[in-house]
């Protein structure tokens, strides 16, 4: 079977889902599945393929050069990705013997999905990393709440042209079949990662820790990541505020994004000199990164769990990391780590809770050790990259099968 990989992402630039793209791209073709991959290529940052997809027999690949858009420039944003559309599908149009479309969702994906139905008579498998316009909408990228309105209006369709949607979470199932998705037609691909590839390092192997010569003793509390409009840095302040006179509990802020300036400047003023920024980190540093911390925290803005999911967590839980995560308290997500005793998540906006559960893994070496090794044992249960690439490879051979 030949699928017809359509992202308006690339590998060239860092993104929180190259590394679930890599792994699934090396499964399908380790099990025998032609790929054509079309891609973008914005910043230049990567390689356009990681070392693992290099000179692969059955994977092909077509890079769309794309201008670099600040994601705080909506419209501007949003035309580039409608042109995109447009650039992507000059090639496209030349495979004739793909068997199954697998479509990457971004903002525009309505244009691009009337394309490929106009043009090329395949089944569509529609999946989906974040709910557009709704996590847009919930973070403050788009403010106007009619312009929200419209998208909504004209995201839609792509529930009905899809002959197969594909969700991370319940959460996000929920979110979507509320929206017009046939239910028997969403499915729930939990986020994965590679096992293999991703494990704890220990502190005299670690080059994160070797690189910037952090000292060992230390309680580090990490954020390695994105550090944009999903990031909540406000909770990182109150956090920081609640724990300064804790002078060895440390803050670690690991990454870039369009308000890490803003974080940095803050932070600065109000003098928490207990949160210590570090640039982006290259892919090859994953496992080091989180490996050097004691507890990693997600704090996400309202309305971020249900049209998302932090991809994080599966690396986490294989860098045997214990989770505290500042979300909605009555999500699905939020439950699962109270239901599996394998982290702990608070409410958004309760920031004396964050601070005490902080406090209490800080004094609870003993309970830490016991939630890794219940968040490590869940994690190859539930997202290993083979367990979820296989589910999603029997959704390719039924709809091949229905449409023969």
């Amino acid at each position: 079977m030949k699928l017809l990989f359509i992202t308006a992402e690339g590998f060239d630039t860092p993104n929180p889902n190259n590394q679930m793209a890599e792994v699934m791209i090396r499964d399908f073709l380790d099990n025998g599945f032609s790929v054509h991959l079309i891609q973008s290529s914005r910043k230049k940052i990567c390689p356009d393929l990681p070392a693992s997809l290099e000179n692969r027999d059955l994977l092909t690949c077509d890079t769309v050069p794309r201008t670099v858009v600040d994601k705080t420039h909506f419209i501007q944003r949003y035309l580039n990705d409608l042109y995109y559309a447009f650039q992507s599908m000059r090639y496209w149009i030349k495979i004739k013997d793909a068997d199954v479309i697998y479509l990457q969702s971004n903002p525009t994906i309505i244009y691009l999905m009337i394309l490929l139905r106009l043009r090329m008579k395949l089944p569509v498998v529609y999946s989906i990393y974040d709910v557009f316009p709704g996590h847009a909408y919930d973070v403050g990228v788009i403010r106007s709440k009619f312009l929200y309105s419209i998208l909504r209006i004209m995201q839609k369709p792509c529930y009905k042209l899809a002959n197969a949607i594909v969700v991370l979470s319940d959460d996000m199932k929920e979110k979507v079949v509320e929206q017009g998705a046939e239910p028997n037609n969403v499915f729930v691909v939990p986020a994965w990662v590679d096992t293999e590839m991703v494990q704890e390092i220990p502190p005299e192997k670690n080059r994160f820790i070797q690189k910037y010569s952090i000292p060992a003793d230390k309680f580090y509390v990490q954020f390695a990541g994105t550090v944009g409009y999903v990031f909540n840095f406000k909770t990182i302040i109150e956090l920081a505020k609640r724990l300064r006179d804790e002078r060895d509990i440390v803050i670690q802020i690991i990454g870039d994004g369009n308000v890490k300036d803003i974080f940095m400047a803050e932070a600065k003023e109000l003098g928490l000199d207990n949160i210590k920024f570090f640039p982006l980190q290259p892919m090859e540093l994953v496992s080091d990164v989180y490996s050097a911390c004691n507890v990693c925290i997600i704090p996400l803005q309202k309305g971020v769990i249900g049209n998302g999911v932090p991809s994080k967590v599966p690396i986490l839980m294989a860098c045997k990391r214990v989770i505290v995560s500042s979300v909605e308290i009555n999500s699905r997500y939020a439950k699962m780590f109270s239901d599996n005793d394998m982290g702990i998540a608070v409410d958004i906006l309760d920031y004396d809770e964050l601070a005490d559960a902080v406090r209490y893994l800080y004094k609870s070496p003993a309970d830490i050790k016991r939630m890794v090794s219940k968040a490590n044992k869940f994690g190859r249960d539930n997202y290993s990259s083979v367990r979820s690439t296989e589910k999603l490879m029997e959704i390719f051979n039924k709809l091949h099968k229905e449409s023969r």
